[in-house]
């Protein structure tokens, strides 16, 4: 790949000129996981490793630190595919105290489209597919308690959401392949291009196709070579790698957390029936019926058909659910000319240990829990009770995943910490100014106390001049800030003027055009005058004998 530029300086060269932000990155090793998606009937689940990452952006307000947005990100790896998934986004609402001029940019969401970009090239090999995932719900405050009590924090809708997560999206795509003379291009993206193909889809259930490509950036629907690379109304679940077309439909789905499409396979999983295990018919127990499939949902169309009418996507608000595919050229020829490696194909392959006859059940397996004791090595996890060791975690999944972070700044946490930090986030407040900034002291100071190191973090400096937008959502004083793993935002109270064009105004009265016509005024255009028929307009009823 080419050169990779450090997080510190492709935010310094996006954000606001002369604009201070300090950013808090931490993250965990990679740690084994629960298997992302069920395994095929008689297979074993994939090894699977998850690795968390958290960004907190703060400001100093009257030598005060107040934090105004975070976002969190967890990193799935197995032998075939890497898959980033979108899990939180939130913001406090008090961006406003930068007193950004109307019409600039958001900084948010160059942020999130600067640290998404960030992991995707720090995870992306030749021989592995990426696919970044996310959902898009409107909520009032996901990681910040409270924040919703602030009347600076103005909350996306649902369409404005799902418009807000496609223009952070649209530059994570351009980051593999950058269209150089594009006038819409960031800075930050201006180098040279990649092997790798990127693809964007976008489902948002209930939505036709017209209404779903409406979401996408404006400039991508003027360019038809950026449009190419948007597929609305289309998920690539079977296309991944790992993947199969002949596979049930709930080995295709990934099970992220909290996510609406886990739950309702969790509800269809219970369709599922196992044949006694004490039969004693010579007839294949699985004849004229399909393992390991649904009873009521045959395909992925009738899954997303059915998702419409779920809870989540039918109370009044739209859910998108987001995918950004980055396949390796190497990868892609092999894929077009082979298709995707069943991983029925890979298992078999594999010794394991089987106990009396194999038959089908849905897998539940118990949450991680990592151990008491701190890691020796913070980049490697120790061996556990599922069959994981470095050396063969290292082997099946590659070096990628555990190389140590480029930057110093990150501050890498065993998850038992990561986990009390996030949980301490969740017990403060963000209600008004004052005890948003005691918030935010607290948790800085407690994750430094944590992880030994105060003083955490890096401080950067914004060095780009900012123009207005282009294009209308999301611009004005630091607008569409964010608040949730379907973000919401918060745009500047502007006024939405007309275009002259679209103004309609009533014809005025003109001496000798003859009468005016009912609710016209007369000559001096001024409404309050009194309308006066002509007299032979004035008719009267004859009077009958």
């Amino acid at each position: 790949m080419a050169d990779n530029p450090s997080l510190k300086s492709n935010l310094a060269a996006s954000l606001p000129i002369q604009q201070r932000f300090v950013i808090h990155h931490l993250s965990t090793p990679p740690n084994p996981s629960p298997a992302l998606y069920s395994a095929p009937p008689g297979q074993v689940p994939e090894k699977t490793t998850c690795e968390s990452h958290f960004l907190s952006v703060t400001i100093r307000h009257n030598d005060r630190r107040v934090q105004i947005f975070a976002l969190e990100v967890l990193i799935y790896a197995t032998q075939d595919l890497i898959t980033l998934f979108v899990s939180k986004a939130d913001s406090t609402g008090y961006i406003h105290l930068l007193k950004l001029p109307k019409g600039t940019p958001s900084p948010l969401r160059t942020i999130s489209s600067i640290f998404i970009t960030h992991l995707v090239e720090s995870r992306q090999r030749k021989d592995r597919q990426l696919v970044v995932a996310l959902f898009a719900r409107a909520q009032d405050q996901y990681l910040f308690p409270g924040s919703i009590e602030n009347p600076g924090k103005h909350v996306l809708d649902d369409r404005g959401l799902i418009k807000w997560w496609c223009r952070v999206f649209e530059p994570v795509l351009q980051s593999s392949n950058p269209d150089t003379q594009s006038p819409d291009l960031s800075p930050w993206l201006k180098k040279e291009p990649t092997h790798t193909t990127a693809k964007a889809y976008l489902r948002v259930p209930s939505c036709d196709l017209h209404e779903t490509r409406s979401f996408f950036p404006p400039h991508v629907r003027r360019s038809p070579t950026l449009l190419s690379k948007w597929h609305p109304n289309r998920d690539p679940l079977r296309d991944l790698a790992g993947r199969s077309p002949t596979f049930p439909e709930r080995c295709l789905i990934p099970r992220f957390p909290d996510d609406p499409k886990s739950r309702f396979v969790d509800e269809l999983d219970e369709e599922l029936t196992e044949p006694p295990p004490d039969s004693q018919t010579k007839e294949s127990p699985s004849k004229g019926k399909r393992p390991g499939r649904w009873k009521s949902v045959r395909s992925l169309e009738q899954f997303w058909e059915l998702m419409a009418f779920r809870q989540e996507c039918s109370s009044g608000r739209l859910v998108g659910f987001l995918w950004a595919v980055f396949t390796p050229a190497q990868l892609e020829d092999r894929l077009k000319t082979s298709g995707p490696i069943p991983f029925a194909e890979r298992v078999m392959s594999r010794p394991h240990k089987v106990d009396g006859p194999r038959t089908f059940a849905p897998v539940v397996q118990p949450p991680f829990t990592p151990p008491a004791e701190q890691l020796v090595d913070p980049y490697l996890p120790d061996a556990d009770d599922q069959g994981f060791s470095p050396e063969t975690i290292a082997r099946t999944l590659g070096p990628p995943a555990y190389s140590p972070p480029a930057e110093a700044s990150v501050l890498v946490l065993p998850p038992r910490h990561y986990a009390r930090i996030n949980r301490l986030l969740l017990r403060l407040d963000y209600a008004n100014l004052e005890v948003a900034a005691e918030s935010s002291e607290r948790w800085i100071d407690d994750v430094g106390i944590c992880a030994g190191k105060e003083g955490w973090g890096f401080e950067v400096v914004g060095e780009m001049e900012m123009q207005r937008e282009r294009d209308g959502d999301g611009g004005g004083g630091g607008g569409g800030e964010v608040a949730g793993a379907g973000v919401e935002g918060k745009g500047a109270q502007g006024v939405n003027t007309l275009d002259m064009g679209l103004v309609r105004k009533k014809k005025r009265g003109v001496e000798g055009d003859g009468p005016l016509g009912a609710g016209e005024t007369g000559t001096d255009g001024a409404g309050g005058g009194v309308n006066v028929l002509a007299t032979g307009l004035v008719r009267k009823k004859p009077k009958i004998k």
